[in-house]
Parts: structure tokens; sequence; C-alpha cells
């Protein structure tokens, strides 16, 4: 063996000796944590009964019950209580044992009722904010959720966070899609608009001088083509979707009836149908698809905006009471438009009925029956449940959805939704997330957001004003 050689075998052992000094030692400080840790319950329960304290010293930061709790074995957990077990003692991180009986992948409904039963807290959170409510959905474990909530525990905090997040991204990207793209949009203002008009009533924060700023964007768009539009000599595209989300985005943010407004309303009239729809160029999917869609934004935008139309409504009411509604879309606006247009109880119910039907096991919809859940279609089906008085019905369905949407929600206040409209449009980049997908997602970050903030009680003054 060279010198070299013997160099070489001495650094790799002063490393290895030095890799081991950072190495943790796994080995339990007490045989009651050995026990927990190693899921061997007999050995416990001689600890115990000889007298062993189960609250003393941690593994990691997490006490013998918490250690019990996480390997699911119940006969542990109730010897631990019964020795005097905290049932609320944290581990390093905040998270307690209760946490970890809802948030697991094999979660154990007996040990979280007797955590319960110990007094352990419903609502305590952990060192990032987080409850054993948020654990539970985040699993989507509605059973716990809803046993939680019966313990006193409320989500109502991390929705209005989650709506907040969902408001700031869509004003910040707002004025840059109109500075990049030259108009204003459904996805990037009207949604947005009707977003921010339910959360004010539920008292959510929002950049008011950026919504000033968004209402004028829209105007500047009509305004100087009011004439245009009054009299039919301007053609736009796909006026009973992009005319309507526009005046109902300008009715959220509280904006009069005038002459430009006026206008719009006419442009819409003039598309109106012999039987009573209004049609649309179905070539931007899911936004810009649907007849059912025109119809009901366009009399709801009517109704707003244009007194003397009842002769359009009443029409528009009788298309979408035998429209067959055939995408998520469909059924939502297709509830939303017969709610507007004050149809029969009835036909309002069975519209809900169609719509709670399509709700997916996990708490979403999805829209198309072959495709995955997603926010944009939970968004809009839960919004036009809500909005419409229908939810109440059906608990468990909304609770199901606002947990969908609190799961789903990326860090970044946004909802992730892949793009089905063929790409005949160049991308014009507005500083919201997810590349090309980003006009969908914004879309979809607004129902979603609306979705939420309609969960939330509103405020006194909102009460008196209806939603």
């Amino acid at each position: 063996m060279t010198y070299k050689t013997i160099s070489k075998l001495g650094a790799c052992v002063a490393i290895a000796a030095a890799l081991s000094a950072q190495i943790p030692d796994f080995k339990p400080s007490t045989p009651l944590l050995k026990a927990a840790l190693t899921n061997d319950a007999p050995a416990m329960s001689n600890l115990l009964t000889a007298g062993a304290n189960p609250n003393a010293d941690r593994f990691f930061g997490m006490p013998a019950l918490t250690l019990a709790v996480i390997n699911t074995n119940t006969s542990m957990a109730k010897a631990l209580l019964a020795h005097g077990a905290d049932p609320a003692a944290p581990d390093a991180s905040g998270n307690t044992a209760l946490m970890w009986s809802v948030g697991t992948d094999t979660p154990n409904r007996e040990i979280m009722e007797l955590l319960l039963a110990k007094g352990a807290g419903a609502n305590t959170k952990n060192n990032a904010g987080e409850s054993a409510l948020t654990w539970a959905i985040r699993r989507g474990n509605m059973p716990a959720v809803a046993r939680l909530k019966m313990a006193g525990a409320s989500n109502e905090a991390a929705v209005r966070k989650a709506a907040e997040s969902a408001i700031a991204l869509l004003q910040k990207s707002g004025p840059q899609f109109v500075k990049v793209s030259g108009c204003a949009s459904c996805h990037h203002q009207s949604l947005p608009q009707m977003l921010n008009g339910v959360a004010r009533k539920r008292g959510l924060a929002i950049d008011e001088p950026a919504a000033a700023q968004q209402l004028k964007a829209v105007m500047a768009m009509f305004r100087p083509i009011r004439e245009q539009l009054a009299d039919g000599s301007i053609t736009l595209p796909n006026p009973p979707i992009s005319v309507s989300y526009a005046l109902l985005g300008l009715a959220a943010e509280g904006h009069a009836p005038d002459e430009t407004t006026a206008a719009m309303a006419a442009a819409i009239v003039r598309t109106q149908r012999a039987d009573g729809s209004f049609p649309v160029l179905p070539f931007r999917a899911p936004l810009e698809a649907s007849t059912v869609t025109g119809t009901a934004f366009s009399l709801r935008a009517l109704q707003l905006f244009a007194p003397s139309a009842g002769p359009q409504i009443a029409q528009a009411r009788q298309w979408l009471a035998q429209a067959k509604p055939a995408t998520n879309e469909d059924h939502a606006m297709r509830l939303l438009g017969l709610y507007w247009a004050n149809a029969p109880k009835e036909q309002i119910d069975m519209a809900a009925s169609a719509l709670f039907a399509a709700q997916r096991a996990g708490g979403g919809w999805a829209q198309l029956n072959n495709l995955e859940p997603d926010a944009y279609a939970t968004g809009q089906a839960l919004t036009a449940l809500q909005l419409t008085g229908r939810a109440a019905a059906n608990p468990a369905a909304l609770e199901n959805g606002i947990a969908y949407l609190l799961r789903t929600q990326l860090a970044d206040g946004s909802w992730l939704v892949r793009t089905r409209s063929n790409p005949f449009q160049p991308l014009k980049e507005s500083g919201f997330p997810h590349g090309r997908d980003q006009w969908i997602s914004a879309s979809a970050t607004s129902w979603a957001g609306m979705a939420l903030a309609l969960s939330l009680p509103a405020t006194p003054a909102a009460e008196t004003e209806g939603n």
C-alpha cells in the first residue's frame, strides 16, 4: 500500500467520522417512547402500569401519544390517555395528536373521538397556522371535517385567506392584460369584477383603487363605440358573451346605467333569435362556447341595464326552461338563468338537482363528463348553487366542494386549469401564472374565489341588500 493510498483512506475515514457526527441518534430516550415508536402495545401497557410518565420526554419533539396516533394504534392511545397523557401536547412544529388522527392516509375515527372526548382543541393551530380541520381537508377526510365542525372547528379564516389571495393575484394581473392586449376581457376584467362584488359583501380585502382603474378600462373599451353599438353598425365577437360579461362586471362594481350601457344592451338585444336564445359562436371553450351561458348572461344584463326588455327576458326564460344542458357550464348557467328570470320553483329546483348530481366523489365538478374535476367547473357549480339559494338543500355537497377548492389552490393564490380551447389567438402575457393556461386559470380563480366568498357570512349591510 502506497503512501498516497494510505492518505486517501485516512481522508475517507475522517470524512466518514465527520458525517457520522452529523447523523442524529434515532434511539428513543425512554422505554415508553420506544414502545410507542415500535408500536409495542403490551410493553407500553406494562410500563404505564409500572408508573411510567406518558408526558415525559419526546422523540424528535413528538410525545408518546402522537407516536401512538401516527401508528393508528387505538389500544396504545387509550392506555396513554387513561394514564394522563396530555391530549393537546404539541410536537416541535406545534402539531397535535388530533391533527395526526385526521390527517394521515389511514385516519382513525375512534382515536379522533377519544382525543376530542379528552379535550383536544379542535381549533388549536400549529406553527404554520394550520388546525386539525386544515389537515382533514388536505386529506379529503370529509367525515372528520364534519365531526370537527360539530366540535366547534371553523375554516372561515382559511376560506377568507384563500379568497383574498385569489383577489390579490387577479387584481395584479388585470391591468397588465389591458396593457398588452389593448382591450378588456371576460377572464381578466369581468369575472374578477364579479368576484369583487361578492367579496365586498363578505368584508374581504380589495384594492379599491385598482378596482376603479379596471372599471375605467372596461368603459374605455366600450364608450368610444357607443353610437355604433346603439345603431348596430359595428360587429363585435359574441355579444351575448363579451358584452353581457362586461355588463355583469360593471354592475358588480356598482356602475349605474348610462348611455354606454344602454348601447351595450341594445347590441345584445339584436342577437336574440326567434326561439328566445342568445346564440354564440362556439370557438373558445368553455367561456365562449355555450348558448345557455349566452342566454342566461344576456337576460341578466338586460334586467340590470335595459328596463324595457321584459319581452326578451320572458322569451329567454322559456328557451332556458326547455334547454338540454350538455356540459357543466350549461348546467350551472341554466340554473342561474332560470333563477334570475324568476322561473317556477320546480324548474329551478330540478336544475339544481341536476347540478348536484354531477358532483364527483372528491367534492369537485368537471367541465365535461370525460374530464377530471377542476376549479373552473367546481367554482361555477358552487357559485350557481349558492347564488340561487339551492346550496342549503345539500350542505354536505357544499362542504365537500369548498374543501376541494381549499385543497387544490396553489400557494400563489391561483388554481391551475388546463386549457381545452383551440389556440387560434396569440397569447398575451398578463403576468398571471401558468403560461398558455393562464386565461382559463384566471377564469377558474375568479369562479373559485366567488364560490369561497359566497360560503362566508355576509356583512350586516349586505344581508339587507341580498346577494
